[in-house]
């Protein structure tokens, strides 16, 4: 009893190691190597990314992703992407993935509206997102 108990613990505490791992990891697969980028936040999203048929024009469906690969000083995974006469691959990569959806802040009142609205409900106007000079 006591062993079934204790491996059932034991196996609570891999498998929560390595969903916290998940969470916190992108695991970025280029053709030249595997990089290990830590994650801004927690989250499944980007988790593993087979990015060895990427072109420029994949990049900005995924501009979180390059986004903190440029941050973490790891333009270097994507060099095969990048034409090396035009300069500097950080600066390219930028340029791929600016202006890009996924970049675009939305405000927290924004989302809460978006959630609300296909019920038919909105938020008062005192807490419309205009209102407010920051995001939270």
């Amino acid at each position: 009893m006591f062993r079934m108990l204790f491996r059932s613990a034991c196996y609570s505490f891999v498998l929560f190691g390595w969903t916290l791992a998940a969470l916190s990891l992108h695991v970025v697969r280029t053709p030249g190597r595997i990089g290990l980028i830590p994650k801004q936040r927690l989250g499944f999203t980007d988790t593993f990314v087979d990015a060895r048929k990427w072109t420029l024009a994949d990049l900005p469906a995924h501009a979180q992703l390059v986004q903190r690969v440029l941050q973490a000083d790891k333009a270097e995974l994507f060099e095969y992407l990048i034409d090396p006469s035009k300069g500097d691959a950080a600066d390219q990569l930028n340029a791929a993935i600016e202006g890009s959806p996924a970049l675009q802040p939305t405000p927290s009142i924004g989302k809460i509206d978006a959630l609300l609205a296909p019920a038919g409900l909105s938020l008062p106007k005192a807490l419309d997102s205009t209102a407010w000079p920051v995001d939270f």
